[in-house]
């Protein structure tokens, strides 16, 4: 359904190429390489945010540089690697965020809207936090309930930036754990960049590597070994 062909990444000089790269729902898919090598341009341009420097992305057999903002956010869900701009909403504030392209000019919640809303806080396991301040809860927790507002968007792919950064291991492996899940019950197609590579051949249907030697996109099986990894992707 994503499909990316001869696609040049990057601003005024290439970052790296992708020849061909065909991705499906129902997979978490990981992005890894050194700090710097285009990680998060690549995702920005398959967002639409940035024009590749040559080729063409599509979903679903469309053009994404083609695509409005309204058919964007039907499509798209975005998690930024900076929790900004969402202090003193409380839980379930920010999660029905996410249904703001299916409300009205007022952004008023239907019984639909806040059904699906008290559905992902379930799921979540956030009934607990949802009347709390995202200024009070913990980064771990923000980050879930940013993942719920991603599923309230309901897209069928869900893009995120380093959805671990700020995490201690436990919170970055339940996170993982939890996109991985998601991916599979719900067929999403799930990318995420990361730099914990234990966790990414652990969860990762589909590893995508950045070779900044070879300016391009390496693609590795699940369980690929982390040894492996190190050598050609972030050895010297």
């Amino acid at each position: 359904m994503l499909e990316l062909s001869q696609v040049h990444i990057g601003y005024k000089e290439l970052l790296f190429k992708i020849e061909e790269l065909s991705l499906k729902t129902g997979q978490l898919v990981s992005v890894i390489g050194k700090n710097g090598t285009g990680k998060t341009t690549f995702l920005n341009t398959i967002l639409g945010l940035n024009k590749p420097l040559h080729g063409i992305l599509k979903v679903d057999g469309k053009n994404i540089q083609e695509l409005n903002r309204n058919e964007k956010v039907k499509i798209f869900s975005h998690v930024s690697s900076k929790l900004e701009g969402i202090d003193y909403l409380t839980v379930y504030d920010l999660i029905a965020m996410g249904r703001a392209p299916y409300t009205n000019m007022l952004n008023q919640l239907r019984d639909i809207d806040r059904s699906i809303v008290e559905n992902i806080i379930d799921k979540l396991n956030l009934s607990h936090l949802k009347g709390s301040s995202t200024a009070q809860i913990s980064d771990g927790e923000r980050q879930i309930a940013m993942i719920g507002k991603a599923l309230a968007q309901e897209t069928r792919i869900i893009i995120l930036d380093e959805p671990t950064a700020f995490l201690d291991y436990t919170n970055r492996r339940k996170a993982l754990k939890l996109l991985s899940d998601i991916a599979r019950e719900n067929d999403k197609l799930i990318l995420v960049t990361t730099h914990n590579l234990d966790l990414s051949i652990e969860f990762s249907n589909l590893i995508l590597a950045v070779s900044p030697d070879e300016k391009r996109i390496k693609i590795y099986p699940p369980k690929t070994s982390k040894e492996l990894l190190i050598d050609e992707v972030f050895g010297e």
